[in-house]
């Protein structure tokens, strides 16, 4: 059986032949690069791609499955590949991925991350802070070096503002914080006039009387 093809829980291949490549009419969502196979395997990549569809739900769920257990699995070896692995052989790896690629898939792990305890950031901010400080320890142990004991870090999002979703808001009569009246200036949505006009009518938009300030509303 091919490696890409190994034989997962559940009989995900059941000797009929159910796979449908490319008869969808959606375009794939990425075409995967040709690499051997790490957590997932190259008929994963193309199915999380959009390349390969099963006609059987039963095969489809099963794939899924295959796919989730490996990432399990996956992930919870970096629980001895982080203190075990020879140092020189882990400056291979990120020596064969070069810096760039090295940013990048460790960017894909931590969006991975976020993702995985639902944008808890305080949650991700401890996680991060006691991977540093596992890693400024390995081989502490061994060294005449002080430990680590302290690791800060501190994550913040910020969302651009939905222009459009603003606009339908406005033109509905509903009101706007200062701040969205001003997005939507800054966007040219809305100009001097119009500022004019939103002053003088009944409805009251904070923050976008022409020379005075915010008023508040109890």
């Amino acid at each position: 059986m091919p490696e890409d093809e190994d034989a997962p829980p559940g009989d995900l291949f059941t000797g009929i032949d159910d796979v449908r490549d490319d008869d969808s009419d959606s375009e794939p969502l990425l075409t995967p690069e040709d690499r051997p196979r790490g957590i997932l395997s190259p008929t994963d990549r193309d199915y999380l791609c959009g390349l390969k569809e099963y006609a059987q739900p039963q095969t489809d769920a099963n794939r899924r499955q295959d796919i989730r257990e490996r990432v399990v699995n996956g992930l919870k070896d970096f629980v001895l590949l982080s203190p075990f692995l020879d140092p020189d052989e882990r400056a291979k790896v990120f020596e064969e991925l070069g810096p760039d690629e090295t940013d990048d898939v460790l960017a894909a792990m931590t969006a991975f991350a976020y993702l995985g305890v639902e944008g808890d950031r305080p949650r991700l901010e401890r996680c991060i802070e006691h991977g540093v400080l596992q890693g400024a320890n390995v081989n502490r142990v061994f060294q005449s070096g002080g430990w680590a004991t302290d690791a800060d870090v501190s994550i913040s999002v910020e969302y651009d503002p939905d222009v459009e979703e603003l606009s339908r808001r406005l033109e509905n009569g509903k009101e706007l914080t200062d701040a969205e009246i001003g997005t939507l200036v800054r966007a040219g949505k809305i100009g001097a006039e119009d500022i004019e006009e939103l002053a003088e009518s009944p409805r009251d938009f904070p923050g976008v009387f022409a020379g005075r300030g915010s008023e508040s509303r109890e």
